[in-house]
């Protein structure tokens, strides 16, 4: 098992993904260093906002680790950086350091394999470009989006629907992206012939 810092955040990053934050709290701004300066990975984690007793009862057992792709100081001063999911891991317990910073203990959590779009997915393809194109702070985070892969589709739409946590958790537990397609057929009433 490995200890990794752990970043809370109601923006969802899966293998493959992107995200943008902006670090505002000590705690973060010391993960953020520490992973520069000792190339050290850390995760984002899923906030299960129906668990209100703690924060630690608030990360889900899975979670992504996260490259940091690119980092700017904003003009108020504050960081903001783009991370980049690279690997699943299950989370197996977590304590919280002496400023807050929380760290948890994982083991690596298998990955979808890419996997070749079907001819009936390409609706699913065409409808996460209309968002993209309609969220131009999402799609400017892929210069080389992944349309020909349905898992990279099928993840990408699990970070930006607004889904309940555990039901997420559901998805990205699975073997592979065939439930999430299936659910995303159904949700957006497509034939999955």
């Amino acid at each position: 098992m490995n200890e990794i810092a752990l970043y809370p955040s109601n923006v969802h990053i899966l293998p493959g993904g992107r995200g943008s934050f902006t670090l505002i709290e000590k705690r973060y701004l010391r993960m953020l260093k520490e992973a520069l300066a000792k190339d050290l990975p850390f995760a984002v984690c899923m906030i299960n906002e129906s668990e209100v007793d703690s924060e630690l009862k608030q990360i889900p057992a899975i979670a992504t680790q996260c490259n940091i792709i690119n980092f700017d100081q904003l003009e108020s001063g504050l960081l903001s950086i783009v991370v980049e999911g690279v690997q699943k891991i299950r989370i197996h317990d977590i304590h919280l350091e002496q400023d807050g910073l929380m760290k948890g203990n994982c083991t690596l959590y298998p990955n979808w394999g890419g996997d070749t779009l079907r001819p009936k997915d390409e609706e699913l393809v065409d409808k996460l470009k209309l968002f993209f194109q309609s969220m131009p702070e999402i799609s400017s985070l892929y210069p080389s989006p992944h349309w020909d892969d349905i898992s990279w589709v099928c993840q990408r739409w699990i970070e930006v629907l607004p889904l309940e946590v555990h039901y997420k958790q559901l998805l990205i537990t699975q073997n592979n992206a065939t439930l999430t397609a299936r659910f995303l057929h159904k949700l957006f009433h497509l034939p999955e012939n």
